[in-house]
């Protein structure tokens, strides 16, 4: 499976979590640096990023856009139709393939290559992973699913559609609440199918004190308004 995919990390005003954490996970697990690229919103950002990250874990540092579904357009916007891209938070502590029999004796490169792969085979054009690290979670789940499921944005891959209008994020494009999950939804309409790797998981801590998407009480202050509205 020699297919070649890209890695691409939104990042905002967390330059030190982005180095230690999924900068070096992703080192750790032997992926290419050449591979590997961090979005930030504007040239004081890259100033900062390009001080603090090891230029040995990363190709690039871009100047995207403010606002994780903005952040996200622009990235597809760069690269062109069928790129197969993967989105990663710039938090991710580790990845664990542990509990699948299909990838717990490859690495980290094998199975995000093999999820294109059966992408390409089924028609699918978006695979994500297991939402949450719990073991007694996964363990039982089937390895692969094909229906809608949650697709959870901070670590999923697609292959690149930038213009399709259909896949356009309207509903929370202002804030980036919930993002993912009109994500989910668009692409299961438009493509009555989506690849999730149910054994995958993960660690991050998704309501942190620092980022774009601020803290829980934030978040769930605009939820609410959202849900009312």
């Amino acid at each position: 499976m020699k297919e070649e995919y890209i890695i691409c990390i939104p990042s905002y005003k967390r330059p030190e979590i982005c180095k230690t954490q999924t900068l070096s996970v992703l080192k750790d697990n032997s992926i290419d640096q050449h591979k590997i690229y961090v979005y930030v919103a504007n040239k004081d950002e890259y100033d900062l990023y390009s001080q603090t990250l090891d230029k040995n874990a990363y190709n690039k540092i871009i100047i995207g856009k403010k606002g994780l579904v903005q952040q996200r357009e622009f990235i597809m916007k760069q690269w062109p139709e069928e790129k197969r891209i993967v989105f990663l938070d710039d938090d991710i502590k580790s990845i664990d393939l542990s509990l699948s029999p299909l990838f717990k004796s490859h690495n980290l490169d094998y199975f995000i290559k093999y999820a294109f792969v059966q992408c390409v085979k089924n028609g699918a054009y978006i695979w994500g992973v297991y939402p949450v690290f719990n073991v007694f979670f996964r363990k039982p789940t089937p390895e692969i699913s094909t229906c809608l499921k949650y697709i959870v944005g901070a670590f999923y891959g697609i292959i690149n559609r930038p213009n399709l209008n259909s896949l356009k994020l309207i509903i929370t494009r202002k804030n980036g609440q919930k993002e993912d999950v009109e994500r989910s939804i668009k692409y299961f309409i438009n493509d009555k199918i989506m690849l999730r790797f149910n054994r995958v998981g993960f660690v991050t801590k998704y309501y942190g004190k620092e980022g774009g998407l601020g803290t829980y009480e934030d978040r769930l202050k605009k939820w609410k308004k959202h849900v009312i509205n």
